[in-house]
């Protein structure tokens, strides 16, 4: 039977620890390499250096204008999402260069990203 310091240590465990474990993948969330970095922090996190670099890695990556707006926008427009598509397959394509898909993306939805 488990006894109440079993519980409590438990409770710890679920309520601290695994959000200190998960930080970094919290941190990520909307920037454009999420799946990576929880990728990484679910399989390495648990080795010291695997748990820092998915946090730095996690914190020196840009956001991903389209998730950032699908997030913080309640009603997100077709046409203003289409034209966040359209932007990242020019920018990934190489069409564009970083600072031009920065510039447009911010001028298209604001500083809401």
């Amino acid at each position: 039977m488990i006894g109440s310091s079993e519980l409590i240590l438990l409770f710890v465990f679920l309520v601290i620890i695994t959000p200190i474990y998960f930080l970094p993948s919290i941190l990520a969330c909307e920037k454009c390499n999420y799946r990576t970095v929880l990728l990484l922090n679910i399989f390495l996190g648990w080795t010291i250096i695997g748990w820092v670099i998915s946090l730095v890695w996690g914190l020196n990556t840009d956001k991903d204008p389209l998730r950032a707006y699908r997030s913080n926008t309640a009603d997100c427009c077709p046409k203003v999402e289409a034209e966040l598509i359209r932007l990242r397959d020019m920018f990934n394509t190489g069409a564009i260069n970083k600072e031009d898909y920065h510039n447009q993306t911010r001028e298209l939805i604001g500083n809401r990203i």
